[in-house]
C-alpha cells in the first residue's frame, strides 16, 4: 500500500468488512468454507469465530486510528451477529455501536451512507474482499474502494 493511500485512510473513517478482511475466512477442514452456516451450526460449535486469528497487519493499522472512525459492516443473520461483533471487538477493539449488520451485500451502500449522513466531516472508505461489492459501492457513491490485498504489503 502506498504511503499516500495510508496517510488518506488515516485521514478517513475506514469501514471493513469481516469475513476475508478483518476474519481470516478458515471456517472447513482443509477449506474455506463450511458447509452447513445456520444456527444449528453456530450453536453446536458454540462460536467458529473462537478458532479464527485476527490479522495482525490490520490490528496494528487499526490500532493507529482513531477509534472514532473504524467501523465494519457486515452481512449476517441475526444468529451470528453476536460471535461476529464479539470477534470484532475482542481482536480489534473496535466499538460495539460501530459494528454495522446488513442482511445483504447490496445494502452496505445503505451503511455507508447512514454514517456519511452522521458523519460527513471526513472521507469514507471500504475495505472489502468481494470485488463486485466495491464496484457497486463505487459506482453508487463518493467511497474510497480499497480491496483488502492493498494491506498484503502494509
Amino acid at each position: 500500500m502506498s504511503k499516500q493511500l495510508i496517510e488518506k485512510l488515516k485521514k478517513s473513517i475506514v469501514v471493513f468488512d469481516i469475513d476475508g478482511v478483518l476474519a481470516a475466512y478458515e471456517f472447513g477442514e482443509n477449506c474455506h468454507y463450511a458447509s452447513i452456516w445456520d444456527e444449528a451450526f453456530i450453536s453446536e460449535n458454540d462460536n467458529p469465530y473462537c478458532g479464527v486469528n485476527p490479522l495482525p497487519k490490520l490490528q496494528q493499522f487499526i490500532q493507529e486510528m482513531n477509534p472514532e472512525d473504524v467501523y465494519v459492516c457486515s452481512v449476517a443473520s441475526p444468529f451470528e451477529m453476536g460471535a461476529k461483533g464479539g470477534f470484532v471487538t475482542k481482536n480489534y477493539a473496535i466499538r460495539k455501536e460501530n459494528i454495522l449488520f446488513v442482511e445483504d451485500k447490496s445494502k452496505k451502500i445503505d451503511a455507508l451512507l447512514k454514517i456519511k449522513e452522521q458523519r460527513g466531516d471526513k472521507p469514507i472508505a471500504i475495505v472489502d474482499d468481494t470485488v463486485k461489492t466495491l464496484d457497486q459501492i463505487f459506482e453508487q457513491g463518493d467511497f474510497l474502494t480499497i480491496h483488502i490485498s492493498s494491506f498484503f504489503d502494509f
